[in-house]
């Protein structure tokens, strides 16, 4: 297909790690995609391999050959995964099919040059150049769908890690507390993450049986799909900093965000700049100016960065789609 063509479907091939995350990034540009022109797609899961494979799969990109076979893969027109898993497949698809190769979040050096388009945050610090398109956190799979209600909010805790924060679970707890207390009359739901320690688990059940305005639901027991049903619902979203993924997905969903603040182990890592470009962009509210008196603000601008990649996706290979 050249890049002037108009397609009537385009066949996507989605490589998939198996991480949350990962997958919400990919799925979210797909999704975007289907918006502007109907989709084909097809999955491929890309299972975790040793370091000899690796070296294997490493040397098969740089040294002369076909690349990487695959049945479903002869006439698709686009690659794209998110992780560092998917990369080495997908460069060796590409090789093999010379089909565009687009990830999400930064890939290795080495690497780097070989993908097509690199959707990279701007907290990791990149600078946009040839490849490079920055974005203002991660493309995700949330929408506005404007059916907040003013009656509920949303509290999600990160946790615990080492490499990036000192985590204090009193202190956050007795954050949490100020909030439910002093916004009595809303209903607030509790989240966990995987990273939550069990202490913190325990402190909010504590709380539940002291005030009637809190309801907990461990992650273990959420659906797939219930934290966006609850970006949805809820107006208000308060998250811990170090949870960059869903700071960015109630953002994008239309809810209006608070931060709680973490001691971040180094002031130049990429969730201290992170934290410093939503408070610059006017994206959350962070806890401290909660307490002093400020609101949690309606965003300037509507993000959804999700929709903005897939439209550079269009823009570069297929514009005609984009009329």
């Amino acid at each position: 297909m050249t890049n002037t063509e108009t397609t009537k479907e385009l066949r996507v091939i989605a490589l998939l790690d198996g991480r949350p995350g990962h997958e919400k990034q990919t799925m979210g540009i797909i999704q975007a995609l289907q918006v502007r022109v109907p989709v084909q797609l097809i999955k491929i899961n890309v299972s975790n391999i040793t370091l000899l494979d690796k070296v294997i799969q490493t040397c098969r990109l740089y040294l002369p050959g076909v690349g990487l076979p695959h049945p479903q893969l002869d006439k698709a027109h686009l690659l794209i995964g998110t992780g560092s898993r998917t990369h080495l497949p997908m460069l060796l698809y590409k090789k093999r099919y010379n089909i565009p190769a687009i990830t999400c979040m930064t890939p290795p050096k080495h690497l780097r040059s070989r993908f097509d388009l690199c959707f990279v945050p701007e907290h990791d610090g990149e600078s946009e150049d040839g490849n490079i398109m920055l974005t203002i956190g991660a493309p995700n799979n949330s929408h506005n769908k404007r059916k907040h209600r003013k009656e509920c909010g949303l509290i999600l805790l990160g946790g615990v890690d080492p490499k990036s924060h000192r985590w204090d679970s009193s202190r956050v707890i007795k954050m949490v507390e100020k909030i439910v207390k002093t916004d009595f009359q809303k209903l607030w739901t509790i989240s966990s993450s995987p990273r939550t320690p069990q202490d913190i688990a325990t402190m909010i059940k504590q709380l539940v049986d002291k005030y009637k305005n809190i309801q907990f639901f461990d992650y273990t027991d959420t659906p797939r799909g219930w934290i966006e049903e609850q970006y949805d619902k809820n107006s208000e979203v308060w998250v811990t900093a170090d949870s960059i993924s869903m700071i960015y997905e109630a953002i994008t969903a239309g809810c209006k965000v608070g931060v709680f603040p973490m001691e971040w182990l180094k002031e130049n890592s990429k969730f201290k700049r992170n934290e410093n470009i939503l408070i610059e962009k006017r994206l959350v509210t962070t806890f401290m100016s909660w307490e002093q008196g400020s609101t949690l603000q309606e965003k300037k601008i509507e993000l959804n960065e999700a929709q903005r990649c897939a439209d550079r996706i269009l823009q570069i290979w297929w514009p005609k789609n984009l009329l």
